[in-house]
């Protein structure tokens, strides 16, 4: 087993975690029009995908993981951002970031067994 390893990818899905419910909250802000204007929305959104994007890339680049689960969580969190308040559906994203989890967790107790 390699502590590091375990340790590295245990901060690279909590990073992903975090980038992705920092993002949905800018999306439920965008939806709720609390930005002052449509640019500063765009940019608030922008800089939110940026970070989720690259936390989600440093999953994706691994050989094991949670890629397709990290993957539909970013899915949702797209739709999400495209929705209004009445359109979003938080129950899914939940419902993703619930399996994004689930998924996460087996792949570091498999890094315990190596």
């Amino acid at each position: 087993m390699s502590t590091s390893l375990y340790l590295a990818r245990r901060d690279a899905y909590a990073a992903f975690l975090s980038a992705a419910d920092a993002e949905t909250s800018v999306c439920w802000r965008k939806a709720d029009g609390q930005y002052s204007s449509p640019e500063a929305a765009t940019a608030a959104q922008d800089e939110a995908y940026n970070v989720t994007r690259d936390a989600f890339n440093r999953i994706a680049v691994e050989p094991d993981g949670p890629h397709k689960e990290g993957l539909a969580l970013v899915e949702q969190i797209r739709a999400l951002g495209r929705a209004s308040t009445e359109e979003q559906d938080w129950v899914a994203f939940k419902k993703a970031r619930e399996v994004f989890v689930d998924a996460s967790r087996a792949c570091l107790r498999d890094t315990l067994k190596d």
